[in-house]
Formats: structure tokens, sequence, C-alpha cells
């Protein structure tokens, strides 16, 4: 049914989830994964605030790939087609472009619970996302 699911992925206890079911369908479609993190970058900072900012998105950055890699690692021995990237800039933005870019037929999100600020600003990417999706678009909640 699908092709190519994409997983946002952060490390983060939802984006977990969304990586277990995008798995398990991966393997039941005989899918391509693609995993995918975004490193949030600053937008706008000062000059003076920069260089501490880029230490920051530097390790960032590189925890991200290094998790990623190794997800990719145990799912690539379990037998099924993975791919990794990741993109700086905004989440909803980066996700969309990357969907796009390889003809993504599902992205699978983790769910953050209503009572968190990372909700609010995981709505706000949800919501863009849907409006600049034609694929369909998977909210992972934890069972």
């Amino acid at each position: 049914m699908f092709q190519k699911i994409l997983v946002a992925y952060d490390g983060s206890p939802s984006s977990e989830v969304a990586l277990g079911q995008g798995a398990e369908l991966a393997r039941l479609g005989r899918s391509e994964l693609h995993l995918f993190g975004v490193i949030v970058s600053t937008g706008g900072m000062a000059i003076g605030q920069a260089a501490g900012a880029e230490d920051v998105l530097g390790r960032e950055g590189n925890a991200i790939r290094s998790s990623l890699d190794a997800v990719a690692g145990t799912l690539h021995a379990e037998g099924l087609r993975v791919v990794t990237q990741t993109a700086e800039g905004s989440p909803a933005e980066e996700i969309a472009r990357y969907a796009l870019q390889t003809g993504a037929d599902l992205l699978v999100i983790g769910h953050i619970p209503h009572f968190s600020l990372g909700h609010w600003l995981q709505g706000s990417v949800a919501k863009a996302l849907l409006r600049e999706l034609p694929c369909s678009i998977l909210v992972a909640k934890e069972r």
C-alpha cells in the first residue's frame, strides 16, 4: 500500500512511538522507511549569541545523526530498507520539503500529550503538514 514511509524522528518518546509504528507498517508492506531528523535552527539570533548557538546546533545535529544511524542499523539488520537524512531549519518546512522530495506516501509523526508546551508547538507543525502535504499522515499515539 505504501511504497515510502517517512518517520519524523528526534529521539523523543513520542518519536520512538512513531518509529515503532512506521517500522511495523514498513515490515508489513515491504516499504522503504525514511527516518528524518530536523535540527531546529535558531532563526534571528544576535551575532554575539550565534557562536554559542552554533555549538549547540552542532551537538544537537551530531546527537540526532548518531541516534538515526543507530536506529537505522538495527532496522536494517531486521531486513528493512532504511534511509536516514537530517536537515536544519523549521520542522514543518523541512519535513514537508523532504516528504515532497522523496515522494513519501505516508508521514508518521509522534503525538505529544495535550498538557505540554510541546503539544502546542507540535500542533502547529502537524497543521502545517496537513496543509502542505499530499500524502497521508499518521499521528502515532502510545498504546
